[in-house]
């Protein structure tokens, strides 16, 4: 304790109230993110140029940001490093 007296803990006794938890995994690949962005790339799978853009820090900090894309047409993705 704070004023020097000792504290017998030898039978001090703790409990955890444990709750479950509803845990889902969300799939959101299929989802369009980022900016819509015109005329500044093209997809690869049917030519549209309407592409969602999004950075995104995939390796460490001292690395370039990773640019994510997504058709707005096709839904086709890809990456850029």
């Amino acid at each position: 304790m704070q004023d020097g007296t000792e504290v017998d803990v030898s039978k001090a006794s703790s409990s955890i109230k444990t709750e479950a938890r509803d845990r889902r995994v969300i799939d959101d690949a299929d989802q369009q993110r980022g900016v819509l962005t015109t005329k500044t790339y093209i997809c690869g799978k049917c030519d549209s140029d309407q592409v969602y853009a999004e950075l995104q820090q995939t390796r460490s900090s001292d690395e370039p940001e990773t640019r994510i894309l997504t058709c707005a047409e096709c839904g086709h993705g890809w990456r850029e490093y």
